[in-house]
């Protein structure tokens, strides 16, 4: 009995030396995983907060290029917001400067340069998505361009959360499909909103299927 546990107690000691001989001899390697490790979160941090002091400074400009606009200073404005949208993009600041940018310019009839200023928004675009599609396709139904518009108005009825924009999109897409003779597609999301009773635009979209119902298909 007592040899079995000086052995079980031998055993034991030998596999605790190996370990710590082993530890002792991989001591560089550790050091070296340890350091990757320190090196990677101080990393992540200073990221963080460059990436959050970016997207402060966005802010800040942005709200000088309101109270410009407020002022009636609208090329002042327009200029601030320009280089805010050329280095900060990526910014939450970027993608609303943009939006309002490309508002500056519709309203001076400069359609293309607001789209252009859109397209250009940055990954942060990706959180105005639906607003920022739904302006993209305003400029080309601007432009004449109603197929381009219905498809920015699509996207942005799929990437809304809302119920009621989602419904306002697709009627935009309805009715440049109609400027853009797609009868057909533009009388299926006519018939889609008329099928449910609890949408706003249920009226408007039997209108509408009326209006297309008496013309033929231009597409199929």
């Amino acid at each position: 009995m007592e040899r079995s546990e000086r052995a079980a107690t031998g055993g034991a000691d030998e596999r605790t030396e190996s370990i710590f001989e082993w530890l002792h001899g991989n001591s560089r390697l550790f050091g070296i995983a340890a350091a990757v490790v320190a090196a990677v979160a101080l990393g992540g941090w200073l990221y963080t907060r460059a990436q959050a002091g970016k997207e402060l400074r966005a802010e800040q400009d942005l709200q000088r290029a309101q109270a410009s606009i407020i002022q009636g200073n609208t090329p002042l404005a327009q200029t601030d917001l320009e280089k805010l949208v050329s280095s900060r993009g990526g910014t939450s600041g970027a993608s609303q400067g943009a939006m309002l940018l490309a508002q500056l310019h519709y309203q001076a009839g400069e359609y293309q340069k607001g789209i252009d200023a859109l397209e250009k928004s940055g990954a942060a675009r990706k959180d105005f998505e639906a607003p920022v599609d739904a302006l993209i396709g305003d400029g080309y139904s601007q432009l004449g361009k109603f197929a381009e518009a219905a498809a920015h108005y699509r996207k942005a009825a799929d990437a809304t959360r809302f119920k009621a924009d989602r419904a306002n999109y697709l009627a935009d897409a309805a009715r440049n499909l109609t400027a853009a003779k797609d009868t057909a597609a533009a009388r299926q999301i006519w018939q889609d909103i008329a099928g449910d009773q609890t949408n706003p635009l249920a009226a408007e979209a039997r209108i509408r299927l009326g209006e297309l119902t008496a013309r033929p298909a231009a597409r199929s």
